[in-house]
């Protein structure tokens, strides 16, 4: 039985999603842009993930168009950021959605191929589970930016990969290959491209037929060990520093490089 959402948009749905079988699927849906994920995509991501709950679904399954999981956020709108209320706007949407990613009931699985690159990173350690194809390459490039990331999300890649790793991650901007990142405990399992959907499709079909009470206290409990005397939302004062950052001199050189100018 396939059940899908009507588009919120005319001619093109840029975050798509279906329920198969019980399992949501939500797709990042900017083939030419690598899926970069555009402020409008944030937002539409806990309105997304709320259709699925409400429908039915018992596991859900974020996945990207085109080979790329995400390359991430939309480096184009960032560069048109200019005053303090659009880099909190921005940021806003960001943060909160990974947030409501994160804290969402039903479990969660990212099936990446190509790219997950900055935001599309972040979304996928906000999942609970990551399964990557061998050709996926991983990285979170603020320092390469110039920006600042906040104490939530650095502390759920620090959880995965440890406070070492976290740091080269971090501190060095560089891209890591599949095989590295299920080394280091980044995703669950590496997969031919081939073999990578087969794969996700089984995991979550089996989480989706099993004890719903059981699985969401499994996941609650988690993430109950995991927040032990980790700070729970943005310090004021840090928030100005994470929104600032999208506006320095530092930042704006830097983006420009992104695009070769």
């Amino acid at each position: 039985m396939r059940e899908t959402e009507k588009s919120m948009e005319d001619k093109f749905d840029i975050v798509q999603t279906e329920i198969v079988d019980g399992v949501g699927w939500i797709t990042l849906n900017r083939p030419g842009m690598r899926n970069a994920i555009s402020h409008d995509m944030w937002m539409a991501i806990p309105e997304k993930l709320s259709w699925m709950h409400d429908n039915g679904a018992k596991a859900v399954v974020f996945c990207g168009a085109g080979g790329n999981f995400a390359s991430g956020a939309d480096l184009e709108e960032m560069e048109q950021i200019d005053n303090y209320a659009r880099a909190q706007t921005f940021w806003h949407a960001l943060s909160e959605a990974l947030d409501y990613v994160y804290a969402f009931e039903l479990p969660l699985i990212a099936m990446i191929d190509g790219a997950c690159i900055g935001g599309g990173l972040l979304l996928s350690v906000a999942c609970d589970l990551r399964y990557a194809s061998a050709n996926a390459s991983f990285g979170v490039p603020v320092s390469r930016l110039g920006i600042v990331l906040d104490d939530d999300n650095i502390a759920r890649l620090t959880y995965l990969v440890g406070p070492a790793k976290a740091k080269e991650i971090l501190f060095t901007g560089d891209v890591i290959t599949a095989q590295e990142a299920h080394s280091i405990g980044l995703v669950n399992k590496v997969e031919d491209v081939a073999d990578l959907r087969a794969t996700v499709e089984r995991v979550s079909k089996r989480i989706a037929e099993n004890g719903y009470a059981s699985i969401i206290e499994s996941k609650r409990s988690v993430r109950r060990a995991m927040s032990e005397g980790a700070r729970s939302g943005l310090l004021p004062q840090h928030e100005t520093v994470v929104v600032s950052s999208y506006l320095t001199s530092d930042f704006r050189t830097r983006i420009k490089r992104f695009f070769g100018d």
